[in-house]
């Protein structure tokens, strides 16, 4: 048991068996001992995890309310705790983390009478410390020891609240002792045991749990909803939702642009080994339409998305892009070899279809343990291999069918383009003119005749594109 001013509180550690000996899981205990709570009224019980990797607060519900007035704010916290108690059944042990302390006087000071009388707070401060906790007035040397000389009130006077009437100030203006009855008067109440400041400002944190397999984001928008129905907007007061669909979100915008940069550096290698902008793109193509697997496989599951997801579709950039690797390469050296636009494609997905499965298979074979095989530690890596697994497996459908059509159409008018070229240079290797291969007359030729030495007949022929006389 520990002391903690008006309240006790206490602490029950339990530690389960090893995983494969376990009869129930953590959640499990948790909600076979939840049952109990009320058969003991005036207790607050909250559970807590006993160690082992955290992602996120700790707290699946957080909501932070800031305020300089405590009283208020405590007030607030207080209203919100009960509001998730009563109207929200998915939220568990509601609590809050402000709580009452020592008992404490609080000293309200008239300050037009105080600077009437030539006094300031500085001053009126400084005395009441001195009769209360004393005042060090010299040193008395005794040997080789040195002694505080302390005035303080006598214990009888200080063991409870003093006397307003018997502590004095001295006023310059009266030249008198003015008793600080005279311009204070004082409040008996109860202190906090600690007061949480963040970024500058006082806070007060109310913090929940939830039933185990509730959807984080759903129960996130109930208790905003409730929030700001039942709580009036204050202009003194402020209202922040943390939690772990908060800090989710944080490391998702997170991980958003770290993929984007894995995403770049992918295209940037590429490119560089393809020498061409447009290859690398009918690659990437394919890591937008892999997500559609990790949906898939979450929604036959069951399971939520979290910040390990996140971690799995980084991991997935990276390899999906392989078997594209292989698909276009492949494309790209039988079209140098002469096979038309459609046939390299059709061709080269036959001649690579077995090594993209094989590689496919491997890989999502190695990763079934990982996604479904329940063990100690489960839970941290399974995210990972079902958003791999997933993504490879609908990956590479598309790499198959889709990415094929894709480099089609991306490569169907540079196909037009050079077939075009090389119809103009046939025409010109054939000493035909663009009026003659659309059938129409050509012009005779001219015969010029020249005379003189060594001179020689030469025909001249009426220019075509691309040639010369």
């Amino acid at each position: 048991m520990f002391g903690g001013g008006s309240s006790n509180t206490g602490s029950l550690r339990i530690s389960l068996p090893k995983y494969k000996e376990r009869i129930d899981s953590a959640n499990d205990v948790r909600t076979k001992i939840r049952k109990h709570f009320n058969e003991f009224p005036g207790v607050a019980f909250n559970f807590s995890s006993g160690g082992g990797m955290m992602i996120g607060s700790g707290s699946p519900v957080d909501i932070i309310v800031r305020t300089q007035d405590l009283v208020k704010g405590k007030a607030i916290a207080n209203r919100i705790k009960d509001l998730l108690a009563e109207r929200i059944d998915e939220v568990t042990e509601p609590r809050i983390d402000l709580q009452d302390g020592l008992p404490q006087a609080e000293l309200h000071i008239d300050r037009e009478r105080l600077y009437a009388l030539g006094l300031n707070t500085f001053t009126v401060g400084n005395e009441i410390k001195a009769a209360v906790d004393g005042v060090t007035a010299t040193r008395y040397k005794a040997g080789n020891a040195d002694y505080n000389v302390v005035l303080i009130l006598a214990e009888a006077d200080r063991s409870k609240l003093p006397d307003l009437d018997k502590i004095f100030v001295n006023s310059p203006v009266t030249n008198q002792r003015v008793p600080i009855s005279n311009f204070a008067s004082f409040d008996r109440g109860t202190g906090p045991i600690s007061i949480s400041r963040e970024n500058q400002s006082r806070v007060i944190h109310v913090t929940a749990g939830v039933v185990p397999g509730t959807k984080i984001n759903e129960v996130e928008e109930k208790v905003r909803a409730l929030i700001t129905a039942e709580i009036p907007a204050e202009d003194d007061v402020i209202i922040e939702f943390s939690g772990d669909y908060a800090e989710m979100m944080k490391y998702i915008n997170r991980f958003i642009l770290i993929m984007l940069v894995a995403v770049m550096l992918v295209f940037g290698i590429m490119a560089s080994l393809f020498e061409s902008f447009r290859d690398p793109f009918i690659i990437l193509f394919t890591i937008p339409l892999s997500f559609v697997g990790v949906v898939a496989i979450y929604f036959l599951t069951g399971d939520t998305f979290n910040i390990l997801t996140a971690v799995g579709m980084l991991v997935l950039v990276g390899i999906i892009v392989n078997n594209g690797i292989v698909l276009v390469d492949y494309t790209n050296m039988l079209r140098k070899r002469g096979y038309s636009l459609e046939n390299a494609c059709i061709e080269a997905a036959g001649n690579r279809l077995r090594p993209i499965l094989m590689t496919t298979f491997t890989t999502i074979l190695g990763l079934l343990p990982m996604a479904f095989f329940p063990g100690e530690g489960s839970q941290l890596v399974a995210p990972i291999g079902k958003t791999t697994l997933g993504g490879m497996a609908f990956g590479t459908l598309m790499t198959l069918f889709l990415m094929p059509a894709i480099y089609v159409l991306v490569n169907r008018r540079s196909e037009e383009r050079a077939r075009k070229a090389q119809e103009r240079r046939d025409r010109i290797a054939a000493g035909m003119s663009r009026k003659q291969v659309k059938g129409q007359n050509p012009k005779p030729a001219k015969t010029a005749k020249y005379t003189g030495a060594g001179a020689k007949s030469v025909t001249k022929l009426d220019p075509i594109e691309g040639a010369g006389i």
